[in-house]
């Protein structure tokens, strides 16, 4: 499924980002300002890969020097109880999240942290008054 050439590590994410139409169903030719604008608010796209430590959680602890010894004195988790987005799955993410990469398939990408990702959404959800949707 990834022909982009791009292998996230770590605990980033390779998202393909929707496409804003050209074209609407009746016919209206949508200028390249317009599109630009909205496809740069597009927050919503398409999981292409994982690296290997998405949603894995990390345990953080803080010890003092207490009676002449450390001790534990904190411990906080971090990160997802699970793997809820996998390959394939449409989410949404953080609008000034990652950083854009073209890929060897000519296909602009987003790779980000999965922090960034704030949930899985259906295909009917839009966020524009223009949908997004494969361009004609």
């Amino acid at each position: 499924m990834n022909k982009s050439g791009i292998e996230p590590c770590g605990n980033r994410v390779l998202i393909k980002p929707d496409e804003i139409e050209e074209v609407t169903e009746g016919g209206i030719v949508i200028p390249s300002t317009v599109k630009d604008r909205h496809q740069m608010s597009a927050c919503y796209g398409v999981v292409v890969a994982l690296g290997p430590d998405c949603f894995c959680h990390t345990t953080e602890t803080t010890e003092r020097l207490i009676d002449g010894g450390w001790k534990e004195v904190e411990r906080k988790r971090t990160g997802y109880g699970s793997q809820w987005a996998k390959p394939g799955d449409r989410i949404a993410f953080a609008i000034y999240s990652g950083l854009t990469l073209t890929g060897e398939d000519g296909i602009e990408y987003k790779l980000m942290n999965d922090e960034d990702i704030t949930g899985r959404v259906t295909k009917s959800v839009v966020q524009t008054s223009i949908e997004p949707r494969k361009a004609v």
